[in-house]
């Protein structure tokens, strides 16, 4: 079911009806089911492209090794400083005196909460000392893959974003393009991309005007709505939800901060709406400031 329809200003192509999770939290439409639901584009996510974005422009070329380039400085502020602030979201805990000082029953029925609140807050501890840092650091020894070199060294940015009406698989593409006008190799089945999730798995109606990126590396993957920005379908993304970044969304703010700003451009293909493109959520980005850490 459709909680948002945006028409794109090309008449030929279909509306992009997206579900409630696509949205910003802030709209009145919004939901989020953590049990059935793709996972959330956390804020960190957000704020950790605006960090790589407004660092950049990155070349990939060292990205790594010793000397850190700015935006990966930039993102070691940021989830410190997120960290700090979810802290409110937690009770205090009592310390050991209070609770030895409670009655026997009660302090029998406490203790499993207390324990569960503290794993909880450790792993959310982890997550933003180790686990992020090392997703981080993993895309950028990989998105090399992406940038070729030529003898002189000198640098390609050769990935693009191409605009495309997906559609299900049992549509005639052939069909479709001429019925409205439009190039075929644009109009794309669903299963012919390389996604390991696909839209309708975000619940995004088919057909749908979307972007994919294709890469130096011959994939091709679609960038989902979803969480007030995009999301890539490829599988390293996708299998594991507390990654906040693959290879595909680290070129995409490469891009982006080649461009100064926060919206893909549509390369090649056919005039998707904006908010297709949209990398960034809008309420973050007037949020965030990239910073360096408090030590420089």
């Amino acid at each position: 079911m459709s909680s948002q329809q945006i028409q794109p200003t090309d008449e030929r192509l279909p509306s992009l009806d997206l579900p409630s999770g696509a949205l910003p939290v802030s709209h009145p439409n919004y939901a989020h089911d953590v049990e059935t639901d793709p996972p959330e584009i956390e804020p960190v996510e957000h704020r950790l492209r605006i960090d790589f974005i407004d660092g950049g422009p990155l070349t990939p070329h060292p990205l790594h090794g010793s000397h850190q380039p700015r935006p990966r400085r930039y993102a070691d502020r940021t989830l410190t400083d997120i960290y700090q602030a979810e802290q409110r979201y937690y009770p205090s805990l009592p310390d050991g005196e209070e609770f030895a000082d409670a009655p026997a029953f009660l302090r029998n029925e406490l203790a499993p909460y207390f324990v569960e609140l503290q794993d909880i807050q450790h792993r959310r501890f982890e997550w933003y000392t180790e686990h992020i840092p090392r997703n981080l650091d993993q895309v950028l020894d990989t998105v090399e893959s992406l940038y070729p070199y030529d003898a002189g060294g000198t640098f390609h940015d050769v990935n693009t974003w191409i605009g495309l009406v997906i559609v299900a698989d049992g549509t005639s593409t052939g069909a479709y393009a001429s019925e409205h006008g439009l190039d075929e190799e644009y109009v794309v089945h669903e299963g012919d991309l390389d996604d390991c999730a696909s839209p309708s798995e975000y619940g995004i109606l088919l057909p749908a005007p979307l972007i994919a990126g294709e890469y130096n590396s011959g994939s091709q993957y679609s960038l989902i709505p979803w969480s007030d920005g995009l999301v890539c379908a490829c599988p390293y993304k996708q299998k594991r939800p507390s990654r906040v970044m693959c290879k595909h969304e680290l070129a995409a703010t490469i891009r982006l901060a080649n461009e100064d700003g926060y919206v893909l451009p549509a390369d090649d293909g056919v005039d998707v709406p904006q908010r297709s493109r949209r990398f960034v959520s809008p309420t973050i980005a007037a949020q965030h400031t990239p910073r360096p850490p408090r030590e420089e």
